[in-house]
Formats: structure tokens, C-alpha cells, sequence
């Protein structure tokens, strides 16, 4: 049996990351790279692996498989690729966001098409029950036509906003908008050295199909309003012709077929979802690996799409329109949108 070698890259939420990697045959966690002396010194001591203070240094002497990269979105994700390819390194996992500005992601891109390597992206929602039973329906065709998706999280642009875009995209059957129509406000936490971010956004995308996408990203979601026994950093309603299917973080989630014909309800409790969910992601690069044919569900291409489609809202709301896509976003666009909202903050 061939054992797949892990090296994670961030001590902070890599540790966390590493413990999925505890009850696989065949794969392991043999390092790990922090560059804070006691957080490296502490990651050590908890996973019981070889730790390094530079990337490189990690790659030359440990030869893994996989790279698990858990690092914050400040430090861009491009770098990392090169250096695993040169080292022989066949997959890398990464964190979301995939970028903060257009070119971050684009750079990513280019990279990734340049090297060939097969890179994941740490949306773990959909490896959760909800998008099990969600591909079923979508290959079953159980929901009919999908026709609306109602999405809103409570949480920041850069961190729950790319989530709720991947379960999204789930929902659609992984293609991209279409359109976009959107608004934004609140320019504070753009000069957050972390979130980089405007505050709100409230956006219609379109889909083939005419699907509509009511889409909400802000720090008191109307969404959660909805739901006051509970703490759901993100929901989804997802309405086909036939039925829905919801989804509540921390609430519940279910779906009602045909009326009342077929219909489930179970809990949805984020702390005890997670791990089970970090650990199917983790098998699953294994399995990739294994096998071409078992793509795994988080691939690179299918963040990229939610990304560019988060970045094309920011173009509509700087341009005040609804915009037909694709479209180009630049870095320019991104500025321009940052300083028209901190001016209307001041």
C-alpha cells in the first residue's frame, strides 16, 4: 500500500488540519513549518513530527507527497507551488481565501496550469451530509429545475463569504454566473491586515437556466434573523421545481420532495461536523492521487469560479450596474472600490 507523506505548512489551524490525517493508513504526517519558534516548538510536541523554520529546508529533507499549507490569505498562495513541484511534491492543499485581490488569484492560476499540480482548496461544507445528499439529488435529478437559491452568511467577505459561494456553486451544478447585479457598503475592515474587505454585499447572480442566486455576505445576515435558536454562520435554501433542500449552519438542515411526499430534518452543529468533514476532504486527496477518476470535490478550478464570481460583485458595485460575465476584474477595480468606500465612511 503506498503511503502518502504530508508536510503542513502553519502551526496556528495546521495543527487542527493534521489530526485528520490521524487514522488514514496511508497517509501521514511526517513535518511540519512554522516560522514562530513556539508555536513550531508546540506543533512538534502535539503531532510528534520534525519541524522546520523554512519551506524549502522542509521540502529537501522530507520528500512528501502533499503539502497542507495553512497559512494566512496576507501571504500569497502562489508561493508555495514551485518549490512543492521541484520537490516532487504531487498535491497541495490550501486555505481559503484563494486570493484577496485579482491578481493573487490569477497568479495562483497561472501557476497551477503552468505546473500541472493538483491543488485543494479547504472548503470542507462539502464533504458535510447536506452536499452528499445534494450531488445525489443533483445525479438523481430529485429537486426538478433548480429555479432560486437563497445564500446568506454572517461573517466577513474573506473568510465565511467564500464557503457560502462554494455551497453555491454546489447548488448550480458547479458553472459560473452568468450575471451579477450587487451591492456593497462599508469600507472598515479594507485596512484590516487580515480581511481586506469591504464590510457588506448583497448580490443577484444569474445562472444558465435562470437561476436566480440571492446572495448576502454581512456582519448581522438578514438570513439569521430567520433562525434565533441557533448560530448559522451560513445558510442555504435551494428551490427546484420538484422540492428543496436547506442547509443551517448550526441549525439544521433537510428537504421536502414532491410536498410533503419524502421529507427529512436533521441537526447541523458545525463542532461536531467539522472534523468528519476535514477528514473525507483529507481520504479523498489520497484518493485522487490513487485513482484520476475520483476528482476530488474542493479541486482548485471550482474555487477559482466562486472567487471570480465574488470579485465580479465588487466590480458591479463599483460600477453601480448589473454586469454580464465573464468580465475582468483588476487589481484597480479592487482599489477603487476599497477608497470610494472608506470615503463614505470618514
Amino acid at each position: 500500500m503506498k503511503v502518502y507523506r504530508t508536510a503542513i505548512v502553519g502551526a496556528r489551524r495546521g495543527v487542527h488540519h493534521a489530526k485528520a490525517y490521524g487514522t488514514l493508513e496511508n497517509m501521514k504526517v511526517v513535518a511540519i513549518c512554522e516560522a514562530d519558534d513556539e508555536r513550531r516548538k508546540i506543533a512538534e510536541e502535539t503531532l510528534g513530527v520534525k519541524g522546520y523554520n523554512n519551506y524549502e529546508e522542509m521540502l529537501d529533507r522530507e520528500k512528501p507527497d502533499i503539502v497542507h499549507a495553512v497559512t494566512m490569505p496576507t501571504i500569497p498562495r502562489h508561493i508555495w507551488i514551485e518549490p512543492a513541484v521541484k520537490a516532487g511534491v504531487k498535491a497541495l492543499v490550501i486555505e481559503k481565501p484563494i486570493g484577496l485581490k485579482p491578481s493573487e488569484a490569477e497568479a495562483l492560476a497561472k501557476v497551477q496550469e503552468k505546473t500541472g499540480l493538483k491543488i485543494i482548496v479547504n472548503h470542507q461544507r462539502r464533504y458535510m451530509p447536506f452536499s452528499d445528499k445534494m450531488r445525489i439529488f443533483h445525479a438523481e435529478g430529485t429537486l426538478g429545475d433548480i429555479h432560486f437559491v437563497r445564500a446568506s452568511t454572517q461573517g466577513e467577505i474573506t473568510d465565511m463569504d467564500t464557503h457560502l459561494m462554494d455551497l453555491v456553486l454546489l447548488a448550480v451544478g458547479d458553472v459560473p454566473p452568468t450575471a451579477v447585479w450587487s451591492t456593497i457598503e462599508g469600507g472598515e475592515t479594507y485596512n484590516h491586515a487580515y480581511l481586506n474587505c469591504p464590510e457588506n454585499m448583497f448580490a443577484v447572480h444569474t445562472f444558465t437556466g435562470g437561476i436566480r442566486v440571492f446572495f448576502e455576505s454581512t456582519r448581522q445576515a438578514l438570513g439569521t434573523a430567520d433562525f434565533p435558536n441557533c448560530n448559522p454562520r451560513c445558510n442555504i435554501d435551494i428551490w427546484g421545481t420538484k422540492g428543496r433542500i436547506w442547509w443551517r449552519e448550526n441549525g439544521t438542515w433537510g428537504y421536502q420532495i414532491e410536498g410533503m411526499a419524502r421529507q427529512f430534518m436533521g441537526r447541523s452543529v458545525f463542532g461536531e461536523d467539522d472534523m468528519p468533514a476535514q477528514y473525507r476532504l483529507t481520504k479523498a486527496i489520497a484518493d485522487w492521487l490513487d485513482d484520476e477518476n475520483k476528482m476530488h470535490h474542493c479541486r482548485f478550478e471550482l474555487a477559482k469560479i466562486g472567487f471570480d464570481a465574488i470579485m465580479a460583485g465588487y466590480k458591479s458595485a463599483l460600477e453601480g450596474r448589473r454586469i454580464d460575465l465573464p468580465t475582468e476584474v483588476t487589481d484597480a477595480d479592487w482599489e477603487a472600490l476599497k477608497q470610494k468606500l472608506i470615503k463614505q465612511d470618514q
